[in-house]
């Protein structure tokens, strides 16, 4: 039964318009920056991109990780259970044989296979652009660490966004919430380390990597920090100012907040009553 809940929420998530106009939006910007690295030629930039052509594929695959792999994961993830609770389908799924827990797992399961399926296509398509426009591609023992490392750091918001849909019920206010979450957190983390830069206080540096915006957004990039001449790609492509924080405290500052936020999640779906419908 929780392999048919995992069927049927993928193709429930395909089927919404922001789902898809998100997913196409990030391939066509993907694909169109591999388009424009190579037609864009001037001494400057062949002098730029020159050293680094032989792992342009860090190009695609870190850069859905910078925000748009986020927004993807929200929108999938915040109206996993929101749109549920909204059409009435929750009552009709509970009077089948099958459990809360069970229900709330296929759900999950099935909203983060959605989101993996959806990241390899990106790669995917980085790998064959890179090699096509740009030749013989290096490195790529580090591709199947990176995607890990992706997709693991994706959790923080998923997660995020699971439990606010399963609290509020409704699919557009988790996904304002969410976002808004996502947003804030980045931003305010960007002017902590301003301050602390300012002031050489390293506490303001402390908060901001405590935030749920840094583990979700910085693994990835710490860890293609051993790549090779990736230096420059990592540096143009990341979002959160540079703080010295580790692999380590992403690792456990994403287990932490996606796990609370999951234990909240169940916690609300198992204990509170289930609506027949929420207009």
């Amino acid at each position: 039964m929780i392999g048919e809940l995992i069927v049927y929420e993928m193709r429930r998530s395909v089927a919404r318009k922001k789902v898809v106009s998100l997913i196409l939006i990030t391939v066509v910007f993907e694909v169109g920056i591999y388009v424009a690295l190579s037609q864009v030629r001037s001494p400057r930039i062949e002098e730029l991109i020159s050293p680094i052509q032989p792992i342009l594929w860090l190009v695609g695959v870190l850069l859905p990780q910078s925000l748009l792999l986020h927004f993807i994961t929200i929108s999938i993830s915040s109206g996993s259970m929101s749109e549920e609770y909204e059409q009435g389908t929750v009552d009709f799924f509970l009077t089948k044989a099958i459990t809360r827990l069970k229900f709330g797992i296929g759900k999950l399961l099935g909203g983060f296979i959605l989101v993996s399926l959806i990241y390899i296509l990106m790669v995917i398509l980085a790998i064959t652009f890179s090699s096509l426009l740009f030749g013989s591609q290096e490195y790529l023992n580090f591709l199947p660490g990176l995607i890990l490392t992706v997709l693991f750091s994706s959790l923080t918001f998923f997660s995020i966004a699971f439990m606010v849909g399963e609290l509020v019920r409704r699919s557009s206010l988790a996904f304002l919430i969410s976002s808004s979450v996502l947003i804030g957190s980045i931003l305010v983390g960007a002017v902590l380390v301003f301050v602390a830069r300012l002031t050489g206080d390293d506490l303001y540096n402390v908060i901001a990597i405590a935030l749920p915006s840094w583990g979700a957004t910085e693994l990835p990039f710490l860890y293609a920090g051993g790549i090779p001449n990736a230096s420059l790609i990592v540096q143009a492509l990341e979002i959160f100012p540079a703080v010295p924080g580790t692999q380590i405290d992403a690792v456990i500052l994403t287990i932490g907040y996606s796990g609370i936020a999951l234990i909240i999640s169940f916690v609300s779906l198992l204990t509170r009553d289930i609506p027949k419908r929420i207009a």
